[in-house]
């Protein structure tokens, strides 16, 4: 379950130029997939979002995150309050 369904979801509409849509090369069904992505990741990038909720929001294990954000090249350095905040979400999943 993605934590935007936890909490009261947004819900948007947009309309994308074909040509976009044909240079993603992708199915139409997995864009939405690929928009909560893309949004992710910049709001990872801009320190909007931790490592940990990037977990959260995509249903993403530890190791599955790190290979997302790594795929997408979303590198950022740790800061110290976002490091006890991932690592107190860490303890409280092996609970």
């Amino acid at each position: 379950m993605l934590l935007a369904d936890r909490i009261m979801p947004a819900t948007i509409e947009i309309s994308l130029p074909d040509a976009l849509v044909n240079a993603l090369g992708t199915d139409r069904s997995e864009l939405p997939r690929q928009t909560i992505e893309a949004l992710v990741i910049q709001s990872y990038r801009a320190g909007k979002i931790s490592h940990a909720q990037v977990a959260e929001m995509l249903a993403l294990d530890r190791w599955q995150t790190d290979a997302f954000l790594t795929d997408a090249q979303a590198f950022r350095p740790w800061e110290p309050a976002e490091f006890a905040q991932d690592l107190a979400t860490l303890r409280n999943l092996t609970k």
